[in-house]
């Protein structure tokens, strides 16, 4: 009788912890999004049964399990079955290996017909795309590590470098592999500023509306990330939140032009002045709307919004060619507001066997047949393209804005800048967002999906000119499917995303890299 006692003393002391911890984290989310607040009181459940009830982690792992096998078929199916695991004993001749890959990129249909986005921001099999063929098989035997043997790759590297620097009224910069390569130069500047100025502990402040790219630089560089609200009116990341965050190892804020999420400048002015008075640095992720944000200031299209290094207290950007752009993937630069703050990203060796060595960036040896592509797509455009380019985005943008504000139960979630055109059900619709999402997968599209809000975004790009009255009979269509059809699930990655909203962070985390290790797999069919 007493062990029985016992039992039941300490089964009601755990439930009465998981009633309180349950009572706290609802008061403090009821302002929330409800699937927030679901998912904090879940997680902490969630965490607290795994960790000491007997069985409850084997039914987690059990449930993630299932969720991975349905993520390999639908990337898998039942395997390749022209796999190659080892290296082929024999090489293959020239055409037989063109012919194997034009059969390869004929998969890609959804892509060919505008519908599928992939982060391609310009129109495939346009003429511009022969330029970067051309000009990447010329400079394909190339290396810029070596700029005195290869000195037409060191002219193109410097003058993308230039060029960017210049439109965006930078002072230098270091032209990466990608955004997110220039947002870890940039990280990785402030921590060592940070360094000179006595800080051991480094943190970075950024809004929830951040690229997921500075969570990976924090993270390779021990710095902290502490993770702001937006204003919930405007989707900004303002100086006055920022403020609750701050302390004396704020080494820099990091803001972005625009949110890839909404669409959204940060109070880029703002958040200058706070920087300056704090002599903190100031990075803009400008990643999405690089070229698209300066272009359509030249144009006058942007409200008079500055974002760039015309605004007192930015010092760092990172501003992507391969969007907006044009260019092939694989280019970005890192722009900096003075030589000193781009010099603390180098890592000079002189004491070590191979004699002096030092490169530009976080990679050693790199293609000098990215950089003649690139160099090639932005010659090919000229000042003139990209104003083109602006204008018949700005056009793009304000008809789907019509399209949608036409559509009932269907609004946009906060004016855009640019890039990103957010969607969300209309409050009392009773629709779901990610449902509505579902059926646009169904019908082909592969849209922008995001969370907390529950967000359906269009990423514009050149292609929609030709492909947007296909996407209005589509979105039209969508919604009418989800109203007569209220009990339908969402599919797809719809789906995952509306269950993500959910989900503990604790299994997301394993799905998520496991998710990884399922792209890399290679599965030959049996």
């Amino acid at each position: 009788m007493d062990s029985l006692n016992a039992h039941l003393t300490l089964t009601n002391v755990e439930h009465s912890i998981c009633a309180v911890i349950a009572i706290n984290l609802i008061r403090s989310a009821m302002k929330s999004d409800p699937r927030k607040v679901w998912k904090k009181v879940f997680t902490t459940v969630v965490d607290f049964l795994g960790s000491t009830v007997p069985g409850v982690q084997g039914v987690l792992d059990s449930e993630k399990n299932k969720a991975l096998a349905d993520i390999e078929k639908d990337m898998h199916g039942d395997g390749d079955p022209d796999a190659n695991l080892t290296i082929p004993t024999k090489g293959m001749k020239k055409d037989e290996i063109l012919k194997k890959a034009e059969g390869l990129k004929a998969k890609h249909t959804g892509f060919k017909s505008g519908k599928k986005w992939g982060g391609i921001y310009h129109e495939p099999g346009s003429e511009v795309t022969e330029v970067q063929a051309k000009m990447w098989g010329l400079f394909n035997s190339t290396n810029s590590l070596y700029p005195g043997v290869f000195p037409s790759v060191r002219k193109f590297e410097a003058e993308l470098i230039s060029m960017t620097t210049n439109m965006v009224s930078g002072s230098c910069g270091l032209l990466s592999s990608g955004g997110t390569e220039s947002i870890l130069l940039a990280v990785l500047a402030y921590r060592e500023q940070g360094k000179k100025r006595g800080i051991t502990n480094p943190n970075i402040i950024c809004c929830v509306t951040a690229h997921p790219a500075v969570f990976k630089a924090c993270m390779y560089f021990g710095v902290e990330l502490i993770k702001a609200p937006f204003d919930s009116k405007t989707y900004q990341l303002t100086p006055s939140i920022v403020k609750k965050y701050l302390n004396g190892n704020t080494v820099g804020i990091y803001a972005s032009a625009p949110t890839f999420s909404h669409g959204v400048l940060d109070d880029i002015n703002g958040l200058g002045q706070l920087a300056l008075s704090r002599m903190i640095g100031l990075h803009v992720d400008n990643c999405l709307g690089g070229f698209l944000l300066s272009y359509l200031q030249k144009e006058n299209l942007l409200n008079g919004r500055s974002f760039d290094f015309t605004v007192p207290g930015v010092t760092t950007m990172s501003v992507d060619l391969h969007k907006y752009g044009g260019s092939s993937k694989g280019a970005s630069v890192c722009v900096f507001g003075s030589q000193e703050l781009r010099a603390l990203t180098y890592v000079p060796s002189f004491d070590g066997c191979e004699g002096l060595y030092v490169t530009p960036t976080i990679q050693g040896s790199r293609s000098g047949a990215t950089m003649a592509a690139c160099w090639g797509s932005v010659m090919y455009k000229g000042d003139a393209g990209y104003r083109r380019m602006a204008r018949d985005h700005n056009s793009v943008m304000i008809k789907a804005k019509k399209i949608v504000e036409s559509i009932d139960g269907l609004e946009i979630l906060v004016d855009p800048e640019g890039a990103i055109l957010p969607m969300i059900c209309s409050k009392g619709s009773g629709l779901d967002i990610y449902k509505v999402a579902s059926q646009m997968e169904k019908r082909g599209w592969n849209m922008f999906t995001g969370q907390n809000p529950a967000v359906l975004g269009l990423c514009v790009g050149d292609v929609h000119l030709k492909v947007l009255d296909d996407w209005e009979k589509d979105i039209k269509g969508a919604v009418e499917h989800v109203k007569k059809n209220p009990d339908e699930k969402p599919t797809g990655n719809a789906a995952v995303y509306g269950s993500a909203s959910t989900i503990p962070d604790t299994l997301l985390d394993g799905i998520l890299r496991e998710y990884v290790n399922i792209s890399l797999k290679v599965k030959k069919a049996e």
